[in-house]
């Protein structure tokens, strides 16, 4: 079961333009575009007509969307505004439109209750909107239920054995000190890690070349959406936490603000976002080039792993699994979704 009164990204901003774009968002066909007037649309792909999707369709200097088939145009609202060949419009001649947010590098859409889509529930990650900061951004898309990249990315235990040429290291295993806490709708995990082994990737971006202290600040905020704080520091110097205004510490550090949004696309796919933001005041462009290639590198060794998983389930459904002291947080996020798929009835 879906979950519908949240927030989801539907795409890029810099996708969605005066050429109509397809999705699918929760099972649904959705058809993207922006206006000459410069707002961005998200209407159901799927004329009332004979069900032609839209998405082949051409927009209108209006903003209206006409029909690939016979030419029976929706307003953005998604009213129909014309149809050849007679005057009057049925009055249920008319698409659903979704709300729509832009925010970040996203444009975000609300696949529930349009009454209830409060703009302020959408994630901020507010690194992506600070002044003079940059930013990389990535997507995949995952041929596997968007739970089980939920479970993926507050089980850290995997580094080692999935990640081992980039972010991974015995240190993420061995001796890691780590609290989760559960909110209403969220989870943290944190985890520090004292004198260990820098991992290739950030032995390589940082200069690092004696033992590091490492930590990893995951907050998950259902239905699939996830802030990260990582990185490494001088041993001897105690972990960065999650704030701004913190003074950097006199020691060499290299940390790191990423966002993960999952957007279920069918109950066995999923859109997978990713995106990565710095200060150039202490990453050089070409450095964030090399920890963002690192870092898309580590999640398509991940897809591998997923979409193998969801071959496996597909196979043998309902079979049997056991879990383990790492899945504390994991099993936190899915034990919410559950909970919210059980209120929405």
């Amino acid at each position: 079961m879906f979950l519908k009164n949240f927030w989801y990204i539907a795409g890029f901003r810099r996708d969605v333009g005066a050429t109509p774009v397809r999705r699918l968002v929760l099972g649904r066909p959705v058809v993207l575009y922006r206006t000459p007037q410069g707002e961005a649309v998200a209407l159901e792909d799927r004329c009332v007509h004979r069900q032609a999707p839209l998405s082949l369709g051409a927009v209108q200097a209006d903003g209206a969307i006409q029909c690939p088939y016979h030419g029976i145009r929706f307003n953005p609202d998604g009213a129909c505004a014309f149809i050849p060949e007679q005057t009057r419009i049925p009055r249920d001649a008319r698409v659903r439109a979704y709300p729509t947010l832009e925010r970040g590098d996203w444009v975000w859409i609300w696949t529930g209750d349009p009454a209830l889509a409060d703009e302020a529930s959408a994630p901020a990650y507010p690194w992506f909107a600070r002044a003079g900061w940059k930013t990389r951004t990535a997507h995949l898309h995952v041929k596997c239920d968007y739970r089980f990249i939920v479970d993926n990315l507050l089980n850290m235990a995997h580094l080692p054995f999935v990640h081992p040429r980039t972010i991974g290291g015995d240190g993420v295993v061995e001796d890691a000190k780590v609290s989760v806490t559960r909110g209403e709708r969220s989870v943290r995990l944190a985890r520090r890690m004292y004198d260990v082994e820098p991992p290739p990737t950030y032995r390589k971006a940082g200069g690092f070349t004696g033992l590091v202290n490492r930590w990893q600040t995951i907050d998950f905020m259902a239905p699939g959406c996830f802030e990260f704080h990582t990185g490494v520091i001088e041993t001897g110097h105690a972990p960065l936490e999650p704030d701004f205004d913190a003074p950097k510490p006199n020691a060499r550090v290299l940390d790191r603000h990423t966002m993960h949004a999952v957007t279920p696309e069918t109950e066995g796919s999923t859109n997978y976002y990713v995106g990565f933001a710095y200060d150039p005041q202490d990453v050089s462009d070409e450095m964030a080039d090399f920890i963002f290639e690192q870092t898309y590198a580590t999640f398509q060794e991940d897809v591998v792993i997923l979409e193998a998983q969801q071959i496996n389930q597909d196979l043998t459904p309902g079979e049997r699994t056991i879990d383990i002291v790492s899945d504390a947080a994991g099993n936190h996020a899915l034990r919410i979704l559950h909970e919210l798929e059980a209120a929405q009835g």
